[in-house]
């Protein structure tokens, strides 16, 4: 009995340390990036416009970098509430670029405060059109690279084969289930995350309420307290969701793994304090190896020390790594 309760303080030591770690490696990177932008090379404004199901045209826009051939292009994809220009998409558009990859960080729909109109966690309805748009039609395969939320969608694309020359998917930090996400990031602990998340969303609804696709007025919206009360008065009135868990029980990826063809590359941290560890695991251990997965031990929420080594790679880096793995798909 002495030795299981020694075990058990050691267990929880560890789980301690653990979940410290990951909030120092969620955080410090993040307000070191606010207060200085991650290097990024040279990129050219993209822009698209893309007709929903109402017919109104939905712009989309991003930030395009060519690489020295024409042979793969990687589209990187921010999570919830961010855009293209968060500190982790620049890190891996500057890792593509070393690699000679050319690279498109996106925009999901109506992040960029100019698409009048919503997303959500599955939706992939015009990544197919998008990816078939000038320059990325010139490419011979399309690699698709998300963080969190960003990495959820890249994962559904992958089952949804919205393009047959994807030729890799990587997934960064993301949800597989997004109820239990969503219930992490409403814990009282979590209340700063929650507060960043809710900010960049609510900074972009009043565009799409003057777009007319805002489902609740943006005075009701600017009440939203918690991630679920958001997606109860956007998310499921917009897309005809019967409620919140039809939604997270209809859309979560973990679901959909097997219908996934392309090769995969899951990349998460025990530490992660948004996206809990013991809601992947079941369903990473169930692909049966068909699905790369790396568990990052010190990391955080989309960040990581720079000295990672995934095994992927001859550079250190998350990125750099994950690059590789991608260069490896051509």
């Amino acid at each position: 009995m002495g030795e299981q309760m020694a075990n058990l303080k050691v267990t929880r030591r560890n789980g301690i340390a653990r979940r410290m770690i990951g909030h120092f490696w969620t955080v410090a990177p993040a307000v070191r990036d606010h207060l200085h932008s991650v290097p990024c090379p040279e990129s050219e404004p993209w822009r698209t416009t893309v007709a929903n199901e109402f017919g109104d045209d939905i712009i989309y826009s991003g930030q395009f970098s060519p690489g020295d051939s024409r042979d793969v292009a990687v589209v990187v994809l921010h999570g919830l509430g961010g855009e293209v220009n968060r500190g982790y998409c620049r890190l891996a558009a500057a890792a593509a670029h070393r690699r000679g990859l050319a690279c498109m960080r996106m925009s999901l729909r109506g992040a960029d405060g100019l698409g009048r109109d919503l997303h959500h966690a599955g939706f992939t309805d015009d990544l197919g059109e998008l990816l078939s748009t000038p320059p990325l039609d010139e490419y011979e395969k399309i690699a698709l690279v998300g963080y969190s939320l960003g990495g959820h969608v890249a994962l559904c694309a992958a089952a949804d084969k919205v393009d047959d020359r994807l030729a890799g998917v990587v997934a960064v930090c993301a949800p597989l289930d997004l109820k239990a996400c969503q219930q992490q990031i409403d814990a009282p602990a979590s209340w700063v995350y929650r507060q960043y998340l809710l900010r960049g969303l609510k900074q972009t609804y009043p565009t799409i309420a003057r777009g007319g696709r805002a489902p609740t007025p943006v005075k009701r919206i600017q009440k939203v307290e918690t991630l679920r009360e958001w997606d109860a008065l956007t998310v499921v009135p917009r897309f005809g969701f019967r409620d919140v868990d039809h939604y997270y029980g209809s859309q979560s990826a973990g679901d959909r793994l097997d219908e996934i063809e392309a090769p995969t590359l899951v990349v998460a941290s025990p530490g992660d304090p948004m996206v809990p560890a013991e809601s992947l695991r079941g369903y990473l251990a169930a692909t049966t190896g068909r699905i790369e997965v790396r568990w990052v031990r010190d990391g955080g929420h989309v960040w990581f020390p720079p000295d990672v080594d995934l095994g992927l790679g001859d550079q250190p880096g998350v990125e750099h790594q994950l690059m590789a793995w991608v260069d490896q798909q051509r």
